[in-house]
């Protein structure tokens, strides 16, 4: 299992917040959740943390002020940082303006930090995106070499 911290200077803060866990593998998520439901969103957030991993960043989440979350914020080794939301389907209304919601109540946090949206497969654009913030697939980040 792998473990993220929530953002925070405060020590106490992060030890009361609970630690999101990611399998080391998107396969393992089954033999963790027995629902039997397919749960394309948390396998999606598990391979982008491997990748981040994988690209020596350090990596932590945010809990905004009103309660939202964002799955990833992440420090490169140049120093800068940016704000990544994990949504397998956007194109639900309501899902859409959750994840973009909190993706710009964490950038008022993080003013400095570039904000992205990833999503599964490109018919998963949300339509209007606020500006500032680059949505597109997992797979094209995934692709992309790092900056």
């Amino acid at each position: 299992m792998r473990t993220v911290w929530v953002e925070t200077e405060s020590e106490r803060r992060r030890m009361v917040n609970p630690r999101k866990a990611y399998p080391v593998d998107p396969g393992l998520i089954p033999v963790f959740d027995r629902s039997g439901r397919a749960n394309l969103g948390h396998a999606l957030e598990t391979v982008v943390l491997v990748e981040l991993e994988r690209r020596r960043a350090s990596v932590s989440y945010v809990r905004t002020p009103q309660g939202r979350e964002v799955d990833f914020l992440v420090r490169g080794a140049g120093g800068g940082a940016e704000l990544i939301q994990v949504c397998a389907d956007p194109t639900v209304a309501a899902v859409g303006e959750r994840e973009l919601r909190a993706l710009e109540e964490a950038g008022q946090l993080f003013p400095g930090a570039g904000k992205r949206l990833l999503t599964l497969t490109h018919d998963g654009d949300p339509g209007e995106v606020p500006a500032g913030v680059e949505a597109h697939p997992a797979y094209e980040w995934l692709l992309a070499r790092p900056s």
